[in-house]
């Protein structure tokens, strides 16, 4: 009985023990681990408790026991336990953890369930009796199932990157190369050519009132206020309803959109919108995406050199203008690097293309794009 005590409490702090890997950065292997010193002490605890077990029941008494416990070289302590009932509480303790371990390998392997069926007697009959039961309920569950209907997939491409690796133009030659990728219509409340994050989706203007109410009902996809070019702040938005229509009228929709937007696109709750633009219908919202990036982010920052200082920036010369290159450039590498992180942590993209050479990107692109249509999607 100790011994079997001592196995379930050895198998009670491996528990706990793997339990805390990952949350802790230990793992069960580790030295100095605490869990790990107790557990291999519990055996050296099974032989204490036994000592103190036969001293408290032998018949002399507690000193003439003391009395007969002595050393000896090879087989060391001599009468501090019988060992009869060394061996028993060993059995004990083995026979514990012993039989999780059968029973992961017979789990992993089916032929050892064969084996034990064919051993003679009533224990390979009661084998074979439960495995019999076991499959007439499985048959019995299988007949009540109702067959799975899957979702007619309503497919949105999403092209995403750090700024300045040439999505936009990989995705400009895909839409030339097969009219059925279309971007939707994004909403804003002043014209303006380009929204944060966006692509090149036509913009529809609306009253800051409309613009209000699509925000409180939760219609917008995507929500943003930037400020136009006069300074004022702009509202700039995605419809979901925008997102379904293109997709029902084109094939797929595709959005070129910067990672914050595809987050948000990512993680936004599109049953909604889809119970009440499609009501009846058995259809969910199927995203294809695919980051786009260089060989580096120093090349990122590169790009993006060359590009603000073709549009005026750092233009004018001098300490001040060059700080404040360097700054936005600085900005513009930590954004890099956070969107990087989370693109290989989200496990969101199916499909990475390293844009070093366009002509071979824009072909792996719209090899991707098929994708969509694949009637496992």
């Amino acid at each position: 009985l100790l011994g079997a005590a001592a196995g379930v409490f050895y198998l009670v702090l491996l528990h706990r023990d793997v339990d805390r890997v990952g949350y802790d950065g230990g793992t069960p292997l580790d030295t100095f681990n605490p869990l790990r010193i107790v557990r291999l002490l519990a055996p050296l605890g099974l032989m204490a408790m036994l000592g103190l077990q036969t001293a408290s029941t032998f018949e002399g008494g507690f000193d003439q026991w003391l009395a007969g416990v002595h050393w000896v070289p090879g087989p060391n302590f001599v009468g501090f336990v019988d060992r009869p009932t060394v061996y028993a509480a060993l059995v004990g303790y083995v026979l514990v953890p012993l039989a999780m371990q059968v029973r992961g390998i017979v789990g992993a392997l089916p032929e050892a369930k064969d084996v034990i069926q064919a051993i003679p007697g009533s224990f390979g009959v009661a084998a074979k009796m439960t495995k019999e039961a076991q499959q007439k309920e499985a048959l019995k569950q299988a007949a009540t199932l109702k067959p799975v209907r899957k979702a007619k997939a309503l497919p949105v491409f999403i092209v995403s990157g750090p700024r300045g690796t040439g999505k936009s133009t990989l995705i400009q030659r895909l839409k030339e190369a097969d009219p059925r990728f279309r971007e939707p219509d994004w909403v804003v409340t002043r014209d303006i050519e380009q929204g944060p994050g966006a692509g090149s989706g036509r913009r529809i203007v609306v009253s800051e009132g409309d613009y209000k109410a699509l925000k409180k009902t939760k219609s917008l996809a995507v929500s943003y206020r930037p400020y136009g070019e006069e300074g004022e702040q702009v509202d700039f938005g995605l419809p979901a309803a925008s997102v379904i229509a293109t997709v029902k009228e084109a094939g797929v929709c595709l959005l070129d959109v910067d990672p914050p937007t595809a987050r948000q696109l990512l993680e936004y709750r599109w049953d909604r919108p889809l119970e009440a633009l499609a009501p009846g219908e058995d259809v969910e919202l199927a995203f294809v995406c695919v980051w786009v990036s260089v060989n580096s982010i120093d090349t990122v920052v590169e790009r993006n050199r060359a590009q603000l200082q073709m549009n005026g920036t750092g233009a004018a010369g001098g300490a001040e203008a060059d700080d404040a290159l360097e700054k936005q450039l600085a900005s513009i590498r930590r954004q890099a690097t956070a969107d990087m992180e989370w693109a290989l942590t989200s496990g969101r993209f199916d499909f990475t293309i390293v844009n070093e050479d366009v002509d071979a990107a824009s072909a792996e692109l719209q090899k991707d794009a098929q994708y969509c249509f694949d009637e496992n999607l």
